[in-house]
């Protein structure tokens, strides 16, 4: 290794290499004759390898070549420190040195480390390093820099690394090369190298949702391609961001002069950015903003510098710029900001993560800025370092300390990195190091640095906490001090210095390149432009900061302060420092920070003025006053000269430039966007080109800044620098420009004439932002921009043009000669999908089809047509594909029932298809013209689609094609059926099981019966027929009632089942009963059945007209129906289908009873059944009714039910012998009987529980006595309610109930009999017969006769009739004991009770008028009532006389001597009665005679083992204790054999019975 010691930098071919030597040089007077730069000091040296120093030598091509220099020993250490860390050091010492060098420093490490892991073949893991600032300039210096050490660590020098064009610098300010996105960055990207403004478009990309999206005028153009933003979206941001400059030029003149005439718009706008809208605390609560009140408290903050009433004069000024903003559809930087933070505090960021990240120059960012780079980079221990200066503050709109970014860094990186509660926070302290400050500087001299510290220190005193405080700076170079001049002859120092005549004017060269006037503002740049024409570079100090020269003049900076005199303030400082002499004065200002709070800000651009020199500087006041206090203080510190102006000092100052030199300041100063001076550059150093484009620049920077206030005057700029820029080759600024002015079509233009290929994608831009969408689109289709093609072609509705592309690109693609395409399938879905949904949505089907069919897969074609609903066109597509399947699904969805039917055949279904066509037949000859229902219609077409149906279902089987026969042939012949045919349908149906056509043949049978007339009904007793009897009947075209019962019944059960199917239809399905209700109310389960819902065939049919709407879902043309609705729906009508027909039924059965009452020959039994059936159907219908009969059904059941109550009249009949027949025996037992007496009774209970009357009475406890308890117990509760307390009726009533429940009390059995005869005897003596509601006389003898069978019988046997005999039968149940009721105690003496029988029947026998009131008082017929109730009378007066021991028959004997008794009375009877006096009978055989005679025999019934024998032929003798039960007596009284009705019964005795009697 040979190490040799040479120079930076010196051009190639210069042999003149001067060593410097620190040996015997008089320092002091060296510095201040010699340059800085040329010293030995301050200048680099190297350590190099041979191979180096070979290239140096060997180097043929004449370029001057920079070679990286060694750091100093404080530098490394800060380069090599492991952990985050903070570099704050002043102007020129190095800080963007380390942040490149430690920079290079992780590459290098990386690469080392990753040599040897790395295998062969294998890519290499990348370093993700950032480094950001906020200058373009700065970044583009240091990737140059990054660059050249990675061209040395290569060796690789070759020319095109050693250096980077000027030009570079523009694409570099706008990163062309590095996507606005974190998400796929090319490894040879890194490190990243950018600017703040590129890192918050990189983020907004990779959150997706740009923020700009916002903004119509650019919404849908925030997408980028290739990391270039679309032209539109840097329009729009280039005229939109609100900046300082656009704040104070189009914002401050429209806020209240009140306020902007105490306030300043820098001090405004800084408090806005930096406090309002970017501070910390309010980022942390997530707030857009800090609130008025939050604002206004920091001013009792210790760094405040602002009164409570400025800032809430601020705030007045914030709250007015953000509705003008909003009204100008503008936004700031803090905007921007705000809006990333609230999507990633709601969202993960996407893309590269970074290792390490160099944030420089941050006093330019505010902390909620800062705070942004904790998402990118997770390596908080290590991965960050921040550097800056808080001395530069001068950024509009940037406010805080250094020390400030420390805390940031604590609370907002580390902290919620680590997600620390509070005690983890109080363990953490600590952990953030130390700031590492630099105090060596490498720009200037010492003279220099002296005086900006004491500028420093003057900040330290006055605004401790605005800036950061730091060791004094050093530099190895000494040199001169600055000079402070003074006016000579001339009062104006730039006319001494500029203004030279005669002899001196030819020597005056004016200022050089490197020499600059730095001013306050505009204004006095122009007042000096004034003076001295192009003699200088003259600069605002702003607009320097970050330049620096070989010599600075500062102009009047005191003289034109807005702190005037106030600047005296400083005295109080020498003061402090002792720094007072006599000349100082006595009096001057306190310092207050509320009132000079400008001194802060003024002081720091004092120090970046002064800090601008390398060499010297010098300082030119025209107003002594103003100055004085800082010079003074200056002075007493002696870092100050004070010279007059001569013109030996003034050509003293001169420096004469070369061209190269002005051109290199010149693009400096272009690129620090200063265009008038970069034009004066220019054009000393002739460059012609460079001068236009500075010139043309600054016009355009102009036109941006006239833009809101005179747009008619930036346009003009604006096109006089566009054709500059095209003229001197700049087109792509030049089609910027045309771009800015809307001129689209030309900017277009030159895109893609003179920009070559690389530019045709935002020449396609242009042409379509000017509306020339089919030439945008063939721009974008030669640069194979296949995305900004097709939608160019869709904006300008060019879709023919776009599918022509697409094709000729699948063409291509298809033959290998578009390998572009083959990845881009997805961007030419998308427009062939727009292209149909525009379609879709102009309603275009025939347009929109031809679109969906070339997508490229058949899923794809489906989904669309799916989300969209076009079932009609997936419909036809699936079809023309063969998908038959999925075209029936679809025919389903869209209720084209005609069509599914042609594809189930096409698909081979044939079952399907015929099962489909006939439920759409039945349900259109039910509800087709809107039909209420029922009976079947004939409609178009039904004939052919039945025919279809049967040929269809001819290809499944033999059995399914008999079954679809039969129900296409009911369907199409059902109607003009005779009774015969339909009975032989139904039982085919029967036999075959088809469901469909018996249920339609049930209900056809019904409907044959209704319009006969009843006359033509067959009269018989067989109203309760067996199926033969039936079916014989229907062959013979008969009909009668009890056809009609039966057919009535059959669709009964079938109504039944189809209403329990409704309460699980989902269990049901399968069910033959609901598949006809299916197929009846037209209704379908849909593919999906899952859902639960149905498909409506026809949702205007009249059994879901009258539903709820709001249950109906419409899909298109197709409705559905929830399964719950329509089982709702469809029971209700069901329910009125049953009300329909069981009324007419109902009314057909009446018509039946009332024309039985006209037949002579009509039995009570038949009528009994009649009504019987009555009762039953209308009470049925009212139980399935459901509360939807109608009012007229309603009233018309009322009366039915009423109807059926006449069944009480033929079941106790007037006279009791009409009831003796076993029909009406065998009916009485029946459920329908005793259902319709039990609601009898209830009818007589008055519902609101009042007193029974003793004609309700008399039939309720008739009722009882003649059927048996109720089985209803509530019955018994509700007559004991209704009976007065003390009424014997009550004490009966309650002895019948417990009698019959609690067979084993014998106490209630043996008083029984008695509480009859006490409520018998009560009611006989209330003697009110005259009453409506008096106990009719009917009711009261049949209770008399219950009475007398069940009196006590000491003999162990009764005499009794066979009616009064059979009604006590029927009160006992079938299986009971026929003795249980009688008694049979021989203690007892019943002779009172035979007495009272005797008296009532002798007094109504003998008062005939006043039985004859009774009689017509109780609406009984009196012509036909009264011979039947003196018959019964006698026959009760005999039965008394026979079962009581001391009655005599002479009584008898009495009574038929009385005219009007025998006149009444039978003459067989009376002549039988009477043999008993002329013959020597018995009386037995007496009454069994004359009973005999009028049909009702006399009975004789044994209860006891003893018995006597009587020789009775006439009578009936019964022994019951040979009876095990009471159905075998009742067959003893009714043989079966005998086909006789009961009143001709006769019964076979033998003459000689034997009797049970007492030992008597």
């Amino acid at each position: 290794m040979i190490n040799l010691e040479v120079p930076k930098s010196w051009e190639v071919g210069n042999n003149n290499i001067t060593r410097f030597s620190t040996g015997g040089v008089d320092c002091k007077s060296h510095v201040e004759n010699a340059k800085v730069n040329e010293s030995l000091l301050v200048m680099k040296f190297y350590s190099l390898s041979s191979g180096v120093v070979n290239h140096l030598l060997t180097d043929m091509e004449g370029r001057e070549v920079d070679l990286p220099f060694e750091v100093t020993d404080e530098e490394r250490g800060i380069i090599m420190f492991p952990r985050s860390s903070f570099v704050l050091g002043r102007s020129g010492t190095g800080k963007t040195t380390i942040l490149t060098m430690k920079l290079y420093q992780k590459l290098q490490q990386h690469s080392i480390a990753t040599r040897d892991s790395t295998t062969a073949g294998d890519d290499a893991p990348v370093l993700h390093q950032l480094f950001v600032t906020v200058s373009p300039k700065l970044c583009y210096a240091v990737k140059k820099h990054v660059t050249q050490l990675k061209s040395f660590a290569s060796e690789n020098f070759s020319g095109n690394n050693s250096s980077m064009d000027t030009d570079d610098l523009d694409e570099m300010a706008e990163f062309r090369d590095i996507p606005d996105t974190f998400i796929g960055i090319e490894p040879e990207k890194y490190p990243l190298i950018i600017t703040f403004h590129k890192f918050l478009m990189m983020l907004d990309g990779t959150l997706g949702n740009s923020y700009f999206e916002r903004f119509r005028d650019v919404r849908g153009s925030s997408q980028q391609y290739q990391g270039r933003r679309s032209i539109a979206l840097q329009n729009f941001i280039r005229r939109n961001e609100v900046t300082y400059d656009r704040f104070r030029s189009l914002y401050w003149p429209h806020f209240n002069a009140k306020l902007t005439k105490v306030l300043d718009p820098s001090r405004v706008f800084t408090e806005i950015m930096s406090h309002i809208k970017g501070g910390l605390k309010e980022g942390e609560s997530g707030e857009a903003k800090l609130s008025r009140e939050g604002y206004v408290s920091l001013s009792g903050s210790r760094v405040s510098t602002l009164s409570a009433e400025k800032r809430d004069a601020v705030y007045d000024v914030f709250e007015h710029y953000e509705k003008m903003k909003l009204k100008r559809r503008e936004f700031d930087l803090a905007d921007f900001v705000i809006d990333i933070h609230l999507r990633l505090k709601n969202g993960d960021l996407m893309g590269d993560k970074m290792e390490f990240v160099y944030i420089d120059e941050v006093q330019d960012l505010t902390t909620r800025q800062i705070s942004l780079f904790r998402f990118i980079c997770k390596n908080v221990d290590r991965g960050f370092v921040f550097s800056g200066d808080t001395a530069q503050t001068i950024a509009r709109g940037i406010d805080f300390r250094f020390e400030d970014i420390r805390s940031l860094f604590y609370n907002e990186f580390i902290m919620k990195s680590r997600n620390c509660d509070e005690g983890s926070v109080r363990r953490e302290k600590g952990v953030v190091s130390e700031t590492f400050c630099l105090s060596q500087n490498f720009r200037t001299h010492t003279g220099v640095l002296r005086l900006a510290q004491s500028v420093v220190d003057l900040i330290c005193h006055f605004f401790p906490q605005s800036i950061d405080v730091l060791p004094p700076e050093t530099s190895l170079v000494y040199g001169e001090s600055p000079i402070v001049l003074e006016p000579g002859s001339d009062e104006n120092l730039i006319m001494s210095i500029f203004g030279h005549s005669g002899n001196a004017a030819k020597k005056w060269v004016g200022f050089g390149a490197d020499q600059v006037i730095l001013v306050r503002d505009e204004f006095a740049r122009t007042e000096i432009s004034n003076f001295i024409g192009n003699q200088a570079l003259v600069l605002t100090i702003v607009e320097c900061k970050g330049l620096e020269f070989q010599d600075v003049l500062l102009y009047n900076f005191f003289s034109s302060s807005p702190m005037s005199d106030q600047w005296r303030v400083l005295y109080e400082y020498l003061k402090d420092k002792d720094l007072v002499d006599d000349n100082t004065p006595k009096t001057f200002p306190s310092f207050s920070e509320s009132r000079h709070n400008i001194l802060c800000s003024e002081l720091k651009q004092l120090y970046v003025a002064i800090t601008r020199t390398r060499q010297r500087l010098w300082i030119c006041e025209n107003d002594e006053e103003l100055s004085k206090p800082i010079l003074d203080y200056w002075r007493r510190l002696c870092l100050v000269q004070v010279r007059k102006i001569d013109d030996s000092l003034a050509l003293a100052m001169q420096r004469a430039s070369s061209p190269e030199e002005w051109k290199s300041q010149g693009i400096k100063l272009f690129w620090e966007k200063n265009y008038e001076m970069a034009t004066l550059c220019f054009e000393k150093a002739g460059e012609e080109t460079w001068e236009k484009r500075a010139k043309a620049s600054g016009l355009r920077d102009a036109a941006d800044s006239l833009r809101g206030s005179n747009p008619k005057e930036a346009r003009v700029m604006l096109r006089e620098a566009a054709e500059i820029f095209d003229s001197i080759g700049r087109s792509d600024t030049a089609a910027e420009c045309f771009c800015d002015l809307n001129e689209y079509e030309r900017a277009g233009r030159i895109y893609l004439e003179k920009c070559g290929i690389s530019e045709q994608r935002k020449a396609g831009e242009c042409f379509s932002l000017a509306g020339s969408y089919a030439t945008a689109a063939e721009v974008y289709n030669k640069g194979y921009f296949f995305d900004e093609c097709l939608s160019a072609c869709t904006k300008g509705n060019h879709f023919d043009l776009g599918l022509q592309y697409i094709e000729h690109w699948r063409q291509q693609a298809s033959l290998g000669g578009n390998t572009r395409f083959k990845n881009s399938y997805g961007i030419a879905h998308a427009f062939l999908e727009k292209c149909a949904l525009e379609c879709y949505t102009r309603k275009h089907s025939e347009s929109m089809m031809k679109f969906v069919r070339a997508f490229s897969s058949e899923q794809s074609k489906r989904n669309f047509l799916k989300s969209r609903g076009c079932l009609e066109e997936l419909l036809i597509l699936e079809e023309d594909s063969g998908n038959f399947n999925a075209a029936v699904k679809i025919a389903q969805q869209l209720g084209h029932i005609l069509r599914e039917i042609d594809l189930l055949e096409k698909a081979g279904d044939f079952e399907k298809s015929s099962l489909l066509v006939i439920s759409y037949v039945l349900n259109n000859s039910l509800w087709v013209y809107g039909s209420q229902g029922w009976p079947l219609k004939s409609f178009p077409q039904d004939e052919e689609l039945l025919a279809k149906a049967v040929s269809a279902a001819e290809k499944v089987s033999e059995n399914f094609h008999a079954s679809i026969c039969a129900e296409a042939n009911f369907l199409s012949t059902g109607d003009r059926m005779n009774l015969s045919e339909l009975m032989q349908c139904y039982s085919a149906s029967k036999q075959y099981r088809y469901r469909t056509v018996e249920l339609l043949s049930i209900r056809k049978l019904l409907d044959f019966h209704f319009p006969v007339d009843p006359a033509k009904y067959e009269w018989g007793p067989e109203l309760q027929i067996d199926p033969s009897l039936f079916e014989e009947r229907m062959v013979r075209n008969e009909v009668s009632g009890g056809t009609l019962v039966f057919v009535w019944n059959l669709w009964k059960v079938q109504c039944l089942e189809i209403l329990e199917c409704f309460d699980s239809l989902e269990k049901c399905e399968d069910n033959t009963a609901i598949r006809f209700c299916f197929n009846y109310f037209g209704v379908r389960s849909p593919n999906n059945s899952s859902e639960g819902t149905y498909i409506l065939l026809n949702p205007n049919s009249a059994w879901i007209r009258n539903s709820d709407k709001r249950f109906i879902s419409w899909k298109g043309n197709v409705a559905t129906l929830h399964a719950r609705h329509f089982a709702s729906a469809a029971r209700e009508y069901w329910c009125q289908e049953i009300v329909s027909a069981g009324v007419r039924v109902l009314e057909v059965l009446e018509a039946l009873y009332n024309c039985y009452l006209t037949k002579p020959y009509s039995s009570d039994y038949c009528q009994s059944t009649l009504l019987t059936h009555v009762f039953d159907i209308a009470r049925f219908i009212e139980s399935k009714s459901l509360g939807i009969i109608k009012s007229a059904n309603a009233g018309k059941l009322r009366c039915f039910v009423q109807l059926s109550t006449k069944f009480f009249e033929v079941v106790f009949p007037l006279d009791p012998r009409r009831s003796l027949s076993d029909d009406m025996i065998s009916l009485r037992e029946t459920e329908f009987s005793k259902n319709l007496l039990e609601e009898i009774i209830s009818r007589n209970i008055s519902p609101r529980g009042g007193t029974l009357t003793y004609k309700q009475i008399g039939h309720v406890v008739m009722i009882i006595l003649g059927s048996g308890k109720p089985r209803n117990e509530i019955i018994y509760q509700r007559i004991i309610a209704s009976l007065p307390r003390n009424s014997s009726w009550k004490s009966f009533i309650e002895s019948d109930y417990r009698r019959k429940t609690e067979p084993e009390s014998s106490s209630d059995e043996s008083l029984y009999h008695e509480f009859l005869h006490k409520a018998l005897v009560e009611t006989y003596m209330t003697n009110n017969w005259r009453a409506n509601d008096y106990i009719s006389p009917k009711c009261f003898f049949y209770l008399v006769e219950r009475l007398l069978i069940l009196v006590p019988h000491s003999r162990g046997h009764l005499f009794t009739t066979k009616s009064s005999f059979v009604e006590y039968l029927m009160c006992l149940s079938p299986d009971a004991d026929p003795s249980s009721g009688l008694v049979t105690d021989k203690k007892s003496d019943a002779t009172s009770i035979f007495n009272f029988v005797a008296d009532v029947a002798i007094e109504c026998l003998h008062k005939i008028e006043v039985t004859s009131q009774w009689i017509e008082c109780s609406r009984i017929d009196y012509d036909h009532y009264l011979p039947v109730l003196m018959l019964r009378l006698f026959m009760i007066l005999c039965l008394s006389c026979l079962n009581s021991e001391r009655s005599s028959f002479n009584t008898l004997f009495d009574m038929l001597r009385v005219p009007h008794i025998g006149h009444h009375l039978p003459r067989e009877f009376c002549e039988a009665i009477r043999r008993r006096r002329k013959n020597d009978i018995s009386d037995e055989d007496a009454v069994a005679c004359a009973f005999k005679a009028i049909g009702d025999p006399l009975v004789i019934v044994a209860s006891t083992e003893n018995s006597l024998e009587f020789e009775c032929s006439d009578a009936i003798f019964l022994d019951l204790k040979s009876f095990t039960c009471r159905n075998e007596v009742v067959k003893k009284l009714f043989p079966r054999s005998s086909t006789t009705e009961a009143s001709e019964v006769t019964v076979t005795q033998s003459s000689k019975t034997a009797v049970e009697t007492d030992s008597q």
